[in-house]
């Protein structure tokens, strides 16, 4: 038995190897193999490896050449007849298709490189650095002209050989005339680390304890087996408690770190390291955990930050479950509905488009979304309500966002029922516009009655300005945000921001309208268990992660909070990995996520008393694989078109459900919960910062009566009179007049009930004619039931299949259609199949399209 005291583990000697390589692996290595022999035919260096390590010297010539990274010494490694290959001007295209695969290797170099600059620059005294499976890397040469740092490099004994005889040759033929040594070099498996000591090892080659010291690990953990791999990190990380040793210790990994860590998430990154005494500094994850980009500087002896982790600590890091991150801590523990950026609508919707499908058809190759006019040059602004207040947002002609009270300062008009003309919205009833940060630019009117007085006019527009409500709007990924609170208040930096560093993914917008409350959209989200239930079988990517019925049972859910909210890990059995996390970050947000480094988020807009949208974000990791799809032409709006029909089939299933719970809830006084059950847990800790955010107040916006800038200059009154007393008991009494939600109208309708229900499943006209042909097809080809029924075909109890309808309706349900002329030249064409079925052998497809068509028809 070996025991880690550092990490509290007790391992046995049968230790986990390490992976072999897959057949691909394998493939892809015969071929490089082969062709880096023909390239380096004529190169006399002699180099014995010719697989993974020129593959990435190879690649870091042709980054170069595209401007991806700085390393022009790649290039002049390779061999000089061969080298143009991908250095020329010719090869910046024929490359450019796979230079989506390389973004491995250039994410890597700039994370190390970074970290090493950081460490040179922390002060003037020499230092030690030392690479393990650096390859054919060219930092040790790149970094020459720094006079203090003595390069290390540990790699296997081939590697080790051809790589002093690269920097042998590079020298002869590019002469720097210093006298220092490149590096020292280790001749090293990492395996035999079983017994001995690596730090023994490089203490004789004269690495200096005394001196600052940084380990860099470069991919090639992956090849480490767990037990050589757990006594070198004990070894790295008590390197600076020793009293000879140097404190100022850094440890920087672009690796793998399983066993120790196999999830992506920094708080569990963190967790790891701080029991081996160190702080983690930067942090990055990629393919779900498999790579770590971390940046760790030990502690010292009396377990404080050394002076070298103060100087590489520049900012706090957010710990954070998901890539995604609230930077509003405080809401989380003081809770509150105000002084915070609500989200209320994407930006291709402020550009005047309804759909993301459309809009993504006119993506401008700088990302932005042009403007969409009617004929006549004109642009409809974005109408919305946030917590009940009427809004409208418009762009200016500077393009900067504004966001007004939906009121006209003149009689109360919407402002919505406008159009924006050259960066002014102008009001529908009477002209008046409102142009750069919502002030008034002019008023038809006023010519009419006063005399040409330039002055007169500008200060009437200022009293019209002063009489607006504005409120502070930004746009930040394609997100509009409003702020709730004082306009002088508005705090970008609060704004929610992605981990910079970490893969790229593609998102797609959707959007979703219910006729519920917010607070019932948050608890579905944040519930896990109906996953497995309601959605058993719905969606086949959810199936693909487990997500039915049958695997209910191994649920397992753990409440965590991290620096942005709370929420559950899910995993499967006891000792599951974790495959999924949802999270609510105050005051509406729910965020889901998986170890592959999928994010949703959930922007739960409050507009209204039983009134919801969604503006629902998903990120798809963007590996080589889905940049190459998603660059074919239309293959992004078909992909934004399936996602989009997937959420709205989900949120169909959803709707119907949160709506009948709204009726009991709210209109029968039923307990919002009796019984409790897996995953309540959540609800309860969603509740309880809800109840102390409301406090005794009502957050909905009810009236502009009290707000002093609306005070009317001149008297008027309304359907209750003049009396404010009056007016104001009767609003009390909820009294309702205007009872017209939208009229009809010849240039424009009034639509009481902005935003406008245009998306599912308020509104799900469009995606249901298409799950009408989406059901033909299953019943057609696979004898399924339709998804109008929760009888689905996947669905199981604890792994037994429930089998389709047995027997299929007779085949004289086909004649069953409408009687139009189509229907019966089609009927026609269907009797003469049905009575030649037999001796065609059709009769199973015939039964089939009996079943398919009186379930779609019927």
């Amino acid at each position: 038995m070996v025991t880690n005291k550092l990490t509290s583990i007790t391992i046995d000697e049968d230790f986990a190897e390490v992976e072999e390589q897959n057949v691909f692996g394998q493939f892809s290595d015969a071929v490089t193999g082969s062709i880096f022999a023909l390239l380096h035919l004529n190169d006399n260096v002699g180099i014995k490896d010719s697989s993974k390590n020129l593959r990435v010297l190879w690649v870091r010539a042709l980054l170069n050449n595209y401007g991806e990274i700085k390393d022009d010494i790649a290039e002049k490694l390779l061999p000089k007849d061969t080298v143009g290959l991908v250095t020329s001007e010719s090869s910046r295209s024929l490359f450019k298709p796979i230079l989506k695969f390389a973004e491995w290797i250039s994410s890597r170099t700039s994370f190390i490189d970074n970290t090493l600059d950081d460490f040179i620059a922390f002060n003037d005294e020499p230092k030690n650095v030392v690479l393990f499976g650096s390859g054919y890397d060219t930092r040790a040469l790149r970094y020459r002209n720094h006079e203090n740092i003595q390069f290390y490099e540990v790699d296997l004994p081939d590697v080790v050989e051809g790589k002093e005889k690269l920097y042998e040759s590079y020298l002869k033929e590019y002469p720097d005339g210093r006298e220092k040594e490149t590096s020292r070099f280790l001749g090293k498996d990492l395996n035999e680390y079983k017994e001995g000591s690596l730090v023994e090892d490089l203490k004789g080659l004269g690495l200096d304890p005394e001196l600052p010291t940084l380990f860099i690990w470069e991919a090639v953990l992956f090849y480490v087996n767990e037990l050589p791999k757990r006594k070198i990190f004990t070894e790295l990380y008590t390197f600076n408690k020793s009293p000879t040793h140097n404190p100022n210790t850094a440890v920087c990994f672009t690796d793998s770190l399983k066993p120790f860590v196999d999830v992506p998430f920094t708080s569990e990154t963190d967790g790891f390291f701080k029991g081996l005494q160190s702080d983690l500094v930067q942090h990055r994850s990629r393919w779900g955990g498999a790579v770590h980009f971390a940046t760790t500087v030990l502690r010292d002896e009396k377990n404080e930050m050394t002076e070298l982790g103060k100087h590489m600590k520049k900012e706090e890091l957010v710990m954070s479950y998901t890539p995604t991150q609230s930077n509003n801590p405080k809401i989380l523990h003081e809770p509150t509905l105000e002084n915070a950026w609500y989200a209320v609508g994407y930006t291709w919707q402020i550009n005047g488009y309804t759909s993301p499908v459309e809009a993504i058809k006119t993506k401008l190759p700088n990302g932005t979304f042009p403007l969409k006019l009617d004929k006549d040059g004109l642009q409809k602004p974005y109408a919305t309500r946030l917590w009940n207040e009427p809004l409208v947002v418009y762009r200016d002609k500077l393009g900067d966002l504004v966001c007004l009270t939906d009121v006209c300062p003149h009689r109360s008009a919407p402002l919505s029922m406008g159009t924006v003309e050259e960066g002014s919205l102008k009001c529908f009833y009477h002209g008046w516009s409102f142009g750069e940060k919502g002030e008034c630019d002019d008023v038809p009117t006023q010519r009419a009655v006063t005399v040409e007085n330039p002055e007169a006019q500008k200060k009437f527009k200022e009293k019209v300005t002063s009489c607006q409500r504005r409120h502070a709007v930004v746009e930040k990924d394609g997100l509009v945000y409003v702020w709730r609170g004082e306009l002088l208040s508005a705090d970008p930096t609060l704004l929610p921001s992605k981990r910079t560093g970490d893969m790229e993914t593609q998102p797609i917008d959707s959007v979703l309208d219910y006729a519920v409350d917010y607070s019932y959209i948050v608890e579905n989200n944040l519930d896990s268990p109906h996953l497995f239930y309601l959605h058993d079988g719905s969606v086949p990517p959810i199936e693909s992660i487990g997500m039915m019925s049958k695997n209910l049972p191994e649920l397992r859910l753990r409440p965590f909070m991290d620096d942005c909210g709370f929420g559950h890990l899910g995993r499967f059995g006891d000792t599951g990995r974790v495959k999924k996390l949802l999270r609510f970050d105050p005051p509406n947000i729910v965020r889901h996520g998986g170890v592959s480094g999928f994010e949703e988020e959930f922007h739960i807009v409050p507009v209204a008393p039983g009134r919801s949208r969604v503006l629902l974000r998903q990120h798809l990791p963007k590996g080589p694989i889905l940049s190459t799809i998603t660059s074919l032409p239309g293959m992004l709006p078909f992909l934004t078109s399936l996602v989009n029909n997937w959420n709205c089939h989900i949120a169909l299933e959803d709707g119907s459900v949160m709506q009948g719970q709204s009726h009991n809830i709210e209109d029968l006084n039923a307990p919002r919960m009796q019984m409790g059950g897996l995953g309540d847990d959540l609800m309860s800790r969603y509740w309880d910062w809800r109840r102390k955010a409301y406090g005794e107040t009502n957050p909905w916006f009810g009236t502009l009566q009290n707000d002093p800038k609306l005070k009317p200059s001149i008297p008027t009154g309304t359907t209750y009179g003049d009396s404010e007393k009056i007016i104001e008991t009767a609003r009390e009494l909820n009294t309702k007049i205007v009872e017209v939600e939208e009229s009809v109208g010849i240039k424009q309708k009034y639509v009481q009930q902005t935003p406008e229900p245009l998306y599912a499943p308020m509104n799900s006209k469009n995606y249901l004619r298409a799950l009408v042909l989406d059901d033909l097809v299953k019943s057609l080809f696979q004898g399924l039931e339709p998804s109008s029924t929760m009888l689905k075909t996947k669905r199981s109890t604890y792994g037994e299949e429930t089998a389709p309808r047995e027997k299929p309706l007779g085949s004289e349900t086909l004649l069953k259609t409408a009687p139009t002329v189509a229907g019966l030249f089609a009927a026609a064409a269907t009797w003469g199949v049905i009575e030649n079925a037999e001796r065609f052998g059709l009769t199973q497809l015939v039964d089939r399209v009996a079943v398919a068509l009186e379930r779609v028809g019927g």
